[in-house]
């Protein structure tokens, strides 16, 4: 684990299987923003691959990357500039947990697996680099939302807002 590895995540080609149906909200409970989301995932599903140095993670927008965004992401990436851990869980494709813990200028990330088989693997990111990916991918996935009409502009802004944050300095932490 000594080497600074990378991370990548990168949208693939469109998913034409569905495996549920369409999300659907008979209760009125959701807003427009979380409806808009889930459909957009649903509909333009797509395969998405997170490399975390040789480690290699095929999940869907949908539900996967639907069910990591509703958490909150761009909360989690302030949280993760703060120098909070994060994690991700990726429980319906693979039984994959992604966990990152800052440390100065690297993240440890541990990337484990669950069910069948199980196993823990450790990277050495670095953390600029891991919030810069981050931010692009939440960025590119809600801007693709906005252009297919399932959330608006003002909804996307106020998404994003967390992670668009001026940082906190290391001494203000101190």
């Amino acid at each position: 684990m000594s080497e600074v590895q990378k991370i990548e995540i990168r949208l693939g080609e469109l998913c034409l299987e569905n495996y549920a149906g369409p999300p659907d909200d008979p209760l009125g409970e959701l807003s427009h923003f979380e409806l808009g989301l889930r459909l957009f995932c649903y509909e333009c599903n797509r395969h998405v691959l997170i490399e975390i140095g040789e480690e290699r993670i095929e999940v869907f927008l949908d539900p996967d990357i639907c069910m990591v965004l509703e958490g909150d992401l761009p909360q989690q990436i302030a949280q993760l500039e703060r120098g909070k851990e994060i994690e991700m869980f990726f429980a319906e494709s693979c039984h994959k947990q992604v966990q990152l813990v800052p440390e100065g200028h690297q993240i440890n990330c541990t990337v484990r697996e669950w069910g069948y088989s199980s196993g823990k693997k450790h990277f050495k990111l670095d953390k600029e680099q891991v919030l810069g990916v981050l931010r692009r991918f939440v960025e590119e996935v809600m801007e693709m939302a906005v252009g297919g009409g399932y959330i608006t502009p003002a909804e996307k802004e106020e998404f994003l807002k967390p992670m668009q944050q001026e940082p906190v300095s290391q001494e203000v932490l101190a």
